[in-house]
């Protein structure tokens, strides 16, 4: 890893410093732009297909299937394997499965369940990806610059949302479904770059015991722990209940509530992203991991709480402000658990439970069916309240009930690999 005294705004983002860290932030950068096209692309394509917003919900399913198969393995492989290694072949994999998914579109070769099951291979694939890149990050930057590093992580991830919507739509428009699926492959061929160019080589600890047993010690370090067990549940209720809303089911929102084609749907999510962006930009540059416990259970409950806001209304402009507050209170509450995860958790059980929050992100996407359900037979725009609503109460009687949830981050002053030895 590099070191020096610098100055000026790298202070403010030290992560940046590492060489490693760097080159595989610029990937991540790129990569996200490109994924736009793909996230945008699937969703227009099944829309087409269906205009039931249950069937909808189903690529949710295909996701969350695919996601709870394989992610507690991908943790698991990530603790006991070279993580770059890991990551290139699970890049690789979704490289493939796109590849083959944009052939099909562009020769109109493929039907509604033909593309469910891609999507389940894809998710099974990014099921793996995800807690790798977490696990990843402790090999690449010293512990106090994790969090400032997790943040830049997410930013890079998620910095596409405020530029690239629009964008999405109009290749959509124009060069249809089979070219911004295209596009989206040039993202993996730069992260798979990225990481040939990375020089770190951290050794890899020779576990003694099958992936099956280190998955359960996984399960059972993570239930064991009540700090732990406390975010993963408050980012499994606000994952279940919000996020198939903002990912899955949007585009029927936007089309049946909203009236707006495919370009103004992007543009909505651009909105999103620029608050998505502005949460990123406050928490990498902040410079401090203080109140992270607080910060968890606040941005959930007004995730919910803007959700709510945003089912209340049919303005575009007024949807449009609260759909920006919504992705601000998202990435604010995916940021902030997550960083409180890496700062108590030992590293030699980060992956498997990242892969308990990529549990909890099957979940989510699990849980878009039922929402579609419940959306076709009483409305989404009650749907949308009465779900946003319950999430927010729920959320908010976390603290009130348990001491624990109150102290989230009662540990992030200690090394939790110092004091296991």
């Amino acid at each position: 890893m590099e070191n020096g005294a610098v100055g000026g705004w790298r202070m403010r983002v030290p992560a940046l410093q590492n060489r490693d860290f760097r080159i595989l932030w610029a990937g991540m950068f790129f990569s996200s732009a490109t994924m736009m096209f793909q996230f945008y692309a699937q969703g227009w394509f099944i829309l087409s297909l269906t205009d039931s917003a249950s069937l909808l919900g189903l690529v949710g399913v295909a996701r969350g299937l695919g996601m709870l198969t394989f992610s507690l393995f991908g943790g698991a492989l990530a603790d006991r394997m070279d993580r770059r290694t890991l990551l290139m072949t699970t890049q690789g994999g979704a490289l493939a499965v796109y590849a083959l998914l944009t052939v099909l579109v562009a020769l109109d070769a493929i039907n509604l369940w033909a593309a469910f099951a891609l999507i389940f291979v894809s998710a099974s694939i990014e099921s793996m990806d995800g807690p790798t890149r977490q696990a990843l990050l402790p090999d690449l930057v010293p512990r106090e610059h994790l969090p400032n590093a997790i943040a830049l992580f997410t930013a890079a991830t998620i910095s596409s949302y405020a530029f690239l919507p629009p964008m999405a739509g109009i290749a959509i428009e124009t060069i249809g479904v089979a070219g911004a699926f295209g596009v989206s492959l040039i993202g993996h061929v730069v992260v798979i770059g990225a990481l040939l160019l990375m020089r770190s080589r951290p050794s890899v600890p020779r576990p003694r015991d099958n992936i099956a047993v280190a998955v359960g010690r996984g399960i059972a370090y993570a239930s064991g722990r009540p700090r732990v067990r406390w975010i993963i549940v408050l980012s499994l209720l606000t994952g279940t209940l919000g996020f198939p809303i903002i990912s899955t089911l949007a585009p029927f929102w936007m089309t049946t509530v909203l009236g707006l084609g495919a370009v103004g749907w992007t543009f909505m999510g651009w909105a999103w992203g620029l608050g998505a962006v502005g949460a990123t930009v406050y928490l990498s540059t902040r410079g401090h991991s203080r109140g992270l416990g607080w910060t968890v259970v606040l941005s959930a409950a007004a995730f919910g709480l803007s959700l709510v806001l945003f089912g209340m209304t049919r303005s575009v402009p007024i949807a449009a402000v609260f759909w920006c507050l919504n992705g601000a209170c998202f990435t604010t509450n995916m940021i902030s658990s997550a960083s409180l995860l890496q700062m108590i958790v030992e590293s030699a059980y980060v992956g498997r439970v990242m892969s308990l929050r990529m549990v909890s992100s099957a979940f989510n996407q699990l849980a878009a069916w039922p929402l579609g359900a419940v959306a076709d037979g009483f409305g989404v725009e009650r749907m949308v309240r009465g779900v946003a609503a319950t999430l927010t109460v729920l959320v908010l009687a976390a603290p009130a009930l348990s001491r624990t949830a109150r102290s989230l981050d009662a540990d992030v002053g200690k090394d939790p690999d110092a004091a296991d030895a």
